[in-house]
């Protein structure tokens, strides 16, 4: 593994670090009422919170497509649907912090919902190279878990009072994932280097 794509991977802890900004900044602004509104209404408030949330925002969906870029480096496929699916996740991430709720354009009409398949294809991808069952149980976990959300939500069975409270939970596993990935992906190649290294010496 080259510098670059190892850089690539690391960097993908980005997301999480980011992620924590963004889940707890509403907690901090006077009045916002964290158990209704979502993530993204922190953009509609005083500037001084939306930039930082719209920043944020733009961080991790920047860091996305470099983790992608890292997986195509890394992947033993071809064609490679996790590296197309976090790819598309860190453009609506991107474009979620250039537009706000008012618009379509926020989160690309929904290209979001790509995370459903970005856990699970992944940890098929890598399923030999990661060989990890517990890393495999937690993305086909984390895959469900956005297959039932989405459902939730569609289905209009989430509250209003609580649907921010739920979304900031949701985000925790969601976003916690890319950092466990980019750990096990990176520790792995790693190791893998370094043995093929020590047997040709």
């Amino acid at each position: 593994m080259n510098f670059f794509t190892k850089a690539s991977v690391k960097q993908a802890h980005l997301i999480w670090i980011a992620s924590i900004i963004n889940i707890g900044l509403g907690f901090v602004i006077p009045g916002f009422d964290v158990f209704a509104k979502s993530i993204s209404h922190v953009a509609l408030e005083a500037p001084v919170f939306a930039y930082t949330h719209r920043i944020a925002d733009i961080m991790i969906g920047i860091s996305m497509c470099f983790f992608a870029i890292g997986i195509q480096l890394t992947s033993p496929s071809r064609i490679s649907f996790s590296m197309a699916s976090v790819l598309l996740l860190g453009l609506s991430m991107i474009s979620a912090g250039i537009w706000t709720l008012e618009t379509p354009l926020h989160l690309l009409y929904n290209l979001s919902i790509f995370m459903i398949i970005a856990p699970l294809s992944f940890s098929l991808e890598f399923k030999n190279i990661i060989k990890s069952p517990s890393f495999e149980l937690f993305s086909a976990a984390v895959s469900f878990l956005h297959v039932f959300m989405f459902w939730l939500i569609y289905a209009g069975f989430i509250p209003s009072e609580i649907n921010g409270l739920v979304q900031r939970m949701w985000a925790i596993p969601t976003m916690g994932w890319f950092g466990i990935a980019a750990y096990m992906l990176g520790s792995r190649q790693f190791s893998a280097n370094n043995s093929m290294h020590a047997t040709s010496a």
